[in-house]
């Protein structure tokens, strides 16, 4: 018996965990000088001189000795399907919100900075300022917007971004008397 299938063999045996069966060892609680005699009991002749780590791969083994042959195919069934499309209620929303936040110092944040619209999805936008002092103007780079959004309010934009299926960036100018930003739309 090749010393593979005896390595295969005593692992199978071990592998329940548990206490191990009559005439096993345990090899956690062994004695370094543990000799492969002492573990496996068999008609077979063995080496007198042969010590457990005898057992381990030889040294000139690669991980490619170990890859399947050419004629082991992958069934249809097992196969990555053609279409990765996300599920319909991981879609990307069509609503989303824009956050647009400027504090006393004049210095503005929108969240989110940006979006990343996956193809075939659209997009809806919807402006608040959370401002407590200052108007906000929303200029869009089809032409339209909105000035004067006061301080707590919310305008719902009619246009629907990445409605087409070819790929574009537009972009949102957002500003007040003193600070300005840049909100970009990506349709891939």
């Amino acid at each position: 018996m090749s010393r593979w299938a005896l390595v295969f063999l005593f692992g199978l045996g071990c592998s329940k965990g548990g206490a191990p069966p009559d005439g096993m060892i345990d090899l956690r609680q062994a004695p370094p000088d543990l000799t492969f005699g002492d573990l496996y009991e068999s008609d077979a002749p063995i080496p007198p001189d042969l010590k457990f780590g005898d057992l381990m791969p030889a040294p000139d083994l690669k991980f490619g000795d170990l890859m399947p042959t050419s004629d082991m195919t992958v069934s249809r069934d097992m196969a990555a399907p053609a279409d990765l499309a996300a599920p319909a209620d991981l879609a990307y929303p069509v609503s989303q919100s824009v956050e647009i936040f400027v504090d006393n110092t004049c210095k503005m944040d929108v969240l989110p900075k940006k979006f990343d619209v996956p193809p075939g999805s659209s997009l809806k936008l919807t402006y608040t300022n959370r401002s407590r002092d200052y108007k906000v103007d929303i200029w869009a780079s089809y032409g339209g917007g909105f000035t004067d959004l006061l301080p707590g309010a919310s305008w719902v934009e009619r246009f629907e971004y990445c409605r087409y299926p070819r790929p574009y960036s537009a972009y949102l100018d957002i500003s007040t008397s003193c600070t300005r930003y840049r909100l970009m739309v990506n349709c891939l």
